[in-house]
């Protein structure tokens, strides 16, 4: 009789076990998941932060050098003139290109009656690198809005591949209504939308840290306007019209737009008033084009937006934040106290 050989067992999991830990490890995998995602948020929140934090430094580079801030908007000869995203290019590491399309005499209007021709004579040999540029200050890591845009959605432009930067940080011209009862503040334009001087980064105007009586912990001078909250509205909620470096297409200041009446083509980029909460999901015909004085302050942030104060410093301001304070935080002068925001 042969002796048995002794073979050591081989231990090995059921298929019960198996199911066991792929269910645990699928359960660690959705704890997990959430965690990962707020702290990759967290971090473009931060960058987002810190270009914000760039551009208030610009701005009071460019005021110290000016002894006001630049221009929200301003109109040039016959054409679209300039914002103020376009007067902090040499603060930003661009003044070459910044001396360039001054010697343009900042053709950047991409509408005029409707012609192409004017479309394309926007797009020429001194404009065509400022349409190509894209500037990393203005642009917030948390959207998902396209970077480049064809402005005006202009066919002319797009038949030639001519895009420009779809800015994701707007001028703040003050708010509609005025939170002091003031009606020599503000003009409605032919589009129904609200144009204002009640701000800091006004039309066809420039302010200076005296005007900002309220005082400049307290006043909104530039906020994020990153997101598309109503996929209805006919263009992107971004005030990008005459490109995103372009000004407005009327000369004059409030009051001078005020003479024009209500019937007047009055259209500009850059720079909103504030009439709406944060991210709304549904606005008027005065919000939901990109030339219209109201298009409000969006982002893809959750629970709110980024703002940047006329002192430097950023805030994360909620989405539920009561209309009314927001509105007094955008107006430099309105005389009321905000206990906290």
């Amino acid at each position: 009789m042969m002796a048995s050989i002794n073979r050591p067992r081989r231990h090995g999991f059921t298929l019960v076990e198996l199911l066991v830990v792929i269910a645990i490890i699928g359960v660690l995998i959705a704890l997990l998941l959430p965690a990962v995602q707020q702290a990759r948020e967290a971090a473009r929140r931060m960058s987002c932060s810190n270009n914000l934090k760039q551009l208030g430094l610009a701005l009071h580079n460019y005021h110290d050098t000016h002894r006001s801030f630049p221009y929200g908007g301003r109109y040039y000869i016959t054409y679209a003139g300039t914002n103020w995203r376009f007067a902090l290019l040499p603060y930003l590491e661009q003044k070459a290109i910044y001396d360039l399309d001054r010697a343009s005499n900042y053709r950047l209007n991409t509408y005029a009656g409707g012609s192409s021709n004017t479309d394309i004579n926007a797009y020429n040999n001194e404009t065509r690198l400022l349409f190509g540029l894209v500037v990393d200050a203005y642009v917030c890591p948390s959207s998902a809005e396209p970077l480049m845009h064809v402005p005006n959605n202009s066919a002319a432009l797009e038949s030639i591949g001519a895009v420009t930067q779809a800015h994701h940080y707007v001028g703040i011209m003050g708010a509609y209504p005025d939170p002091a009862g003031r009606s020599d503040t503000y003009y409605d334009t032919q589009y129904d939308s609200y144009a204002t001087d009640n701000g800091i980064l006004t039309i066809a105007e420039t302010k200076g840290m005296r005007d900002v009586v309220d005082g400049t912990s307290n006043t909104i001078i530039v906020s994020e306007q990153s997101g598309n909250t109503n996929p209805n509205a006919r263009y992107k909620r971004m005030s990008t019209y005459h490109t995103g470096w372009g000004g407005i297409s009327h000369l004059g200041t409030v009051q001078d737009w005020r003479a024009l009446g209500s019937g007047q083509h009055r259209y500009g980029s850059g720079v909103t008033a504030v009439y709406h909460s944060p991210n709304p999901r549904t606005t008027g015909a005065e919000a939901d084009a990109v030339w219209d004085f109201n298009t409000p302050l969006t982002s893809y942030h959750p629970g709110g937006i980024m703002v940047s104060l006329a002192d430097g410093s950023t805030r994360f301001i909620s989405e539920t934040i009561p209309l009314t304070t927001l509105q007094r935080l955008a107006v430099r002068d309105d005389g009321t106290v905000i206990e906290s925001f």
